[in-house]
C-alpha cells in the first residue's frame, strides 16, 4: 500500500504470537484495525472483519492472494519494492512514513489509509498489517490547511486573541492594512494598538454572550497615524483549552468615499434645485445671488462666500453669505484682492490668505459675466480658516455653482430688455395714436380754420382765428417731437446700439475692442443719423475682422460741434480701400448727410477709418434713459 499521508497510530502488535492458525485468527479479530497477516512471499493468510468491511471482499476470497490485491494498481510495483526492503530488516514500524498510502476496494474505490507493520512468529515469517481508514482525519486537515491558506492570502485584516485580548495570530491582510508586523503584535494586548474602541468593545460583549453580532464600523489608526474606515466583526474561537476570538477588519474607505460622493451629490441637486427655482419665480438678482454664495459655502464646508465683479480695475462684491465675523474681515473687496486677481489673469482657481483677515483663506474662482457694456470678470470666492480645506475637492462643485451666478446675470438682463420691449411697443403705440389721430384731427382743424379766414369780415376776429391756426402748427409741431421721443424707447441711444455692435463684433475679431466716447454722446441725436453711425461702425469694425488681421481695435465716438466715428487698428493695413465696397457705402453715407469718409494708415501700423457728418440743426438732444 503505497503514496498517502502520514502515518497515524496504531494498536501495538506483540512481537510472537502462539502457532496455529486460530490463533492467529482470534488474535487478528481482537485488533481495531482492519488487520491482514501476509506470509514471507507477500501473500494473505488471514484477514479479519474489519478488513472485509473495508474492502469489501469475503475471507476466502483474499486469502492465498498477493497482498497487492488491495493495492492500486499504479502503486503495485513501488509496494512490491518497500515489501521486499521490509523482509531484509522485519520490525515493528509503519509502512511508507512520510508519504500518502492509498488502499483500493473490490470495486475499484480508492481511499487513504496509515499502515503499521509487525513481524510475527520466529524469523518475520508473517507480517502483521494493520490498516486505519484516514479519510476523514485527512479531510479534516485538508480543511484546515485550506482555511489557513485563505487567511494568509486575504486582503481583509484577521487575527485572532485570547478572551483576555492577547493577539495569538496576525494575517498578511492586517499586517499590510495597519503596517504592523506579527513579530511586532503576537503576544501583546490589542489596546496598545487600538485603544478604546467602544465599537470592537461592544462586539466582544455581544460574542461573550452568545450572540453571533453583525460587523459594525468604526475608525482605526495605521501605523503611522493616519485614520482609517474599517469595518470589523467578532467571532469566538477556541485557542487551546481557552476560549478566544476571531477579528476580521475590512477597509471600508473607498465605500465610504462613495458613500460621501452620493450625499455631495445629493446636496448638489438640492442647491442647484432651489436656485433654478429662485430664477425661474423671477426673484431678483441680489436673492438669486446670494443664494448662490450661501450654497458655495455650505457645499465647500466654508465658513463664508462672495461674488467680487471686477470693472476698470475696481471692484465690489455683488452679493455674499456665511458667518458674519468672516465676511467682516473682508468687507471690502481689496482684502480679496490677491486670489481674485490671479484667478482671473490665469482662468483657473487660486488660493491665497485674504490681506487683512488673520488666519482667513480665500479661494477664488473666475468666472465672465454678461454686463450691460459686455463681459466683465468676476470671482465667486470662499473663505476657511485653513487654505487645505478650501480645494481642490470642491473645485468641481464650485465651478458648476458659478456658472448659476452666470445663469442668474443673464436672466436679469433677458428680464431687463423684455421689461425694455413691452415700455417701447406701448410708446409706439402712444406714438401710432398721437400720430394717426390727434395730429390728424389738429391738422384738419387748422385747415378748416384758414378757410374760414377769407370769410371773416372783422380785422380783430380774423387776427384772432390765425394766431388760433399759428399755435395748432406750434402744437402739431410740439407733438410729432414727442413722438419722435417715444419711438426712441430709453436705453436705445447711440451709446448703447454702439456698445451692441462692439459686443457683436468682438465674436468675429477674437477679442473686444477698446471704445472711449467723448462730448454729449450719452445723449441721443436724430434717429437716422444714430441708424447711419452704427451701420457705418459695423462696416469699419467687420473689415478690421476680415482683413486687418489685428490683434488690437480702438474705437473712438465724439459728439461735439458734429459726430466723428474713429476705428483704428494695429493690422496689416488696406492697400487699396477704393476696391472695397463697404467703405464706397460708408463714404457715401456721409455725403448724404454733408460729412466726409478718410481712410489712412495709421500711425505705427494698420488702419485709421474716421467718418465724420454734422449735427443736423433741428436734431433735439435728448437725456438717454439708461445712461
Amino acid at each position: 500500500m503505497v503514496p498517502g499521508t502520514k502515518a497515524a497510530e496504531n494498536a501495538p502488535v506483540p512481537a510472537t504470537l502462539p502457532q496455529g492458525s486460530d490463533m492467529l485468527t482470534t488474535f487478528l479479530s481482537l485488533m481495531p484495525d482492519a488487520a491482514v497477516a501476509v506470509d514471507g512471499k507477500g501473500m494473505i493468510v488471514s484477514v479479519n472483519e474489519r478488513t472485509e468491511a473495508f474492502f469489501g471482499y469475503a475471507a476466502e476470497e483474499v486469502q492465498g492472494k498477493s497482498i497487492e490485491l488491495l493495492v492500486p494498481e499504479r502503486f503495485r510495483h513501488a509496494h512490491r519494492r518497500r515489501r521486499s526492503e521490509y523482509s531484509g530488516d522485519p520490525r515493528t514500524r509503519p509502512m511508507g512514513a512520510g508519504l500518502d498510502l492509498y488502499a483500493r476496494r473490490k470495486d475499484g474505490s480508492e481511499f487513504p489509509v496509515d499502515i503499521s507493520l509487525a513481524p510475527i512468529g520466529g524469523g518475520g515469517q508473517l507480517v502483521v498489517a494493520a490498516i486505519r481508514d484516514i479519510t476523514e482525519r485527512q479531510a479534516a486537515q485538508s480543511a484546515q490547511a485550506q482555511l489557513a491558506a485563505i487567511v494568509q492570502s486575504s486582503a481583509d485584516g484577521i487575527f485572532s486573541m485570547s478572551h483576555r485580548g492577547v493577539i495569538t495570530s496576525w494575517n498578511p491582510g492586517a499586517e499590510a492594512m495597519f503596517g504592523f508586523s506579527p513579530d511586532e503584535v503576537v503576544g501583546r494586548h490589542i489596546g496598545l494598538f487600538f485603544p478604546d474602541d467602544p465599537i470592537l468593545e461592544e462586539l466582544l460583549d455581544d460574542t461573550r454572550s452568545g450572540h453571533v453580532p453583525r460587523s459594525k464600523d468604526t475608525r482605526w489608526q495605521r501605523r503611522e497615524g493616519k485614520s482609517l474606515d474599517v469595518a470589523i466583526s467578532v467571532s469566538p474561537l477556541a485557542l487551546g483549552n481557552e476560549p478566544g476570538f476571531s477579528v476580521l477588519v475590512r477597509d471600508i474607505t473607498v465605500h465610504k468615499e462613495a458613500e460621501a460622493q452620493l450625499r455631495r451629490q445629493a446636496r448638489w441637486q438640492a442647491a442647484t434645485a432651489e436656485i433654478r427655482l429662485s430664477l425661474l419665480s423671477e426673484a431678483s438678482l441680489d436673492s438669486s445671488l446670494n443664494l448662490v454664495c450661501k450654497w458655495a459655502a455650505e457645499l465647500a464646508n466654508a465658513t463664508a462666500a462672495a461674488l467680487v465683479i471686477v470693472e476698470d480695475d475696481r471692484s465690489h462684491i455683488a452679493a455674499s453669505a456665511g458667518d458674519r465675523d468672516t465676511l467682516a474681515t473682508i468687507s471690502h473687496p481689496d482684502q480679496v484682492a490677491t486670489p481674485v486677481t490671479q484667478a482671473i489673469a490665469s482662468g483657473k482657481p487660486a488660493t491665497a490668505a485674504t490681506n487683512r483677515g488673520a488666519g482667513v483663506h480665500a479661494r477664488a474662482f473666475p468666472l465672465t459675466l454678461p454686463g450691460k457694456d459686455g463681459p466683465e470678470a468676476a470671482a465667486l470666492v470662499i473663505f476657511g480658516e485653513e487654505a487645505s480645506h478650501l480645494g481642490p475637492d470642491a473645485d468641481e462643485t464650485i465651478g458648476s455653482l458659478a456658472t448659476q451666478a452666470i445663469l442668474a446675470f443673464e436672466l436679469a438682463n433677458v428680464r431687463s430688455e423684455r421689461d425694455r420691449l413691452l415700455i417701447s411697443a406701448d410708446r409706439e403705440r402712444i406714438a401710432r395714436d398721437l400720430h394717426d389721430l390727434v395730429i390728424q384731427r389738429l391738422f384738419g382743424a387748422g385747415l378748416r380754420l384758414q378757410g374760414a379766414l377769407s370769410l371773416i369780415d372783422n380785422p380783430q376776429a380774423a387776427a384772432r382765428v390765425a394766431s388760433t391756426v399759428d399755435d395748432l402748427d406750434v402744437t402739431i409741431k410740439e407733438i410729432r417731437e414727442a413722438i419722435f421721443a417715444l419711438e426712441s424707447a430709453p436705453g436705445t441711444g447711440l451709446r448703447v446700439k454702439a456698445l451692441e455692435a462692439l459686443a457683436y463684433a468682438a465674436e468675429a475679431l477674437g477679442f473686444r475692442p477698446a471704445v472711449s466716447f467723448h462730448g454729449a454722446t450719452d445723449w441721443e441725436i436724430a434717429l437716422p443719423v444714430q441708424l447711419e453711425a452704427v451701420a457705418v461702425l459695423r462696416e469699419a469694425l467687420s473689415n478690421a475682422a476680415r482683413h486687418a488681421h489685428a490683434s488690437r481695435v480702438e474705437v473712438h465716438i465724439t459728439l461735439e460741434d458734429e459726430l466723428s466715428v474713429l476705428v483704428a487698428d494695429n493690422g496689416v493695413g488696406i492697400r487699396d480701400p477704393g476696391r472695397l465696397s463697404g467703405i464706397a457705402n460708408a463714404r457715401a453715407r456721409a455725403e448724404l448727410l454733408g460729412g466726409s469718409l478718410d481712410v489712412s494708415a495709421a500711425e505705427g501700423g494698420g488702419t485709421r477709418f474716421e467718418w465724420r457728418v454734422p449735427v443736423p440743426a433741428h436734431a433735439s438732444l435728448v437725456p438717454d434713459g439708461d445712461d
